[in-house]
């Protein structure tokens, strides 16, 4: 029986079209841009496999969020004017394996990608636009709290 490889990173150009997860944005995101944002260097992406086709993903940048577009917090207090940032940009397990642990073996994988980032380059939270409801729970799960005065939710690294 075959398990899921631990995330890596797809070579750039190379996009995850095929991918299916039943989300119409994340879906259309895989199918439309994913090739495009990695030979961009807009995103990084990271891919789990089963039996050779992707299971699921997540993707990673660089990013800022404006200190006046938050209502307080761990998040603004004592940061400067563009607070650096992590963003987790889109995050799918494809439906054949949903219910299975793979989303929260990518998260957590995404999490220690984060900080890393972090003690490399600075960054004070991982931040994530969840796509609905049943995804903010998700990741509230996992210690993310929204960011009060926005749809965001931020992890502290």
């Amino acid at each position: 029986m075959s398990t899921f490889t631990k995330p890596v990173q797809l070579p750039v150009g190379q996009g995850i079209e095929a991918f299916h997860c039943g989300n119409t944005l994340v879906d259309g995101w895989a199918k439309n841009r994913s090739a495009s944002a990695r030979r961009r260097g807009s995103a990084v992406i990271y891919a789990s496999y089963y039996d050779g086709a992707v299971a699921g993903f997540y993707t990673l940048c660089t990013h800022s969020v404006a200190r006046e577009n938050v209502d307080g917090g761990w998040f603004v207090r004592n940061s400067p004017s563009q607070v650096p940032a992590v963003l987790l940009g889109m995050m799918g397990v494809d439906e054949k394996f949903k219910g299975l642990g793979l989303g929260a073996s990518l998260l957590k994988d995404a999490i220690e990608n984060a900080l890393k980032i972090s003690a490399l380059a600075g960054a004070r939270a991982l931040v994530v636009d969840p796509v609905d409801d049943e995804a903010a729970a998700f990741y509230a799960h996992f210690g993310f709290a929204a960011l009060p005065g926005t749809n965001r939710m931020a992890l502290k690294l």
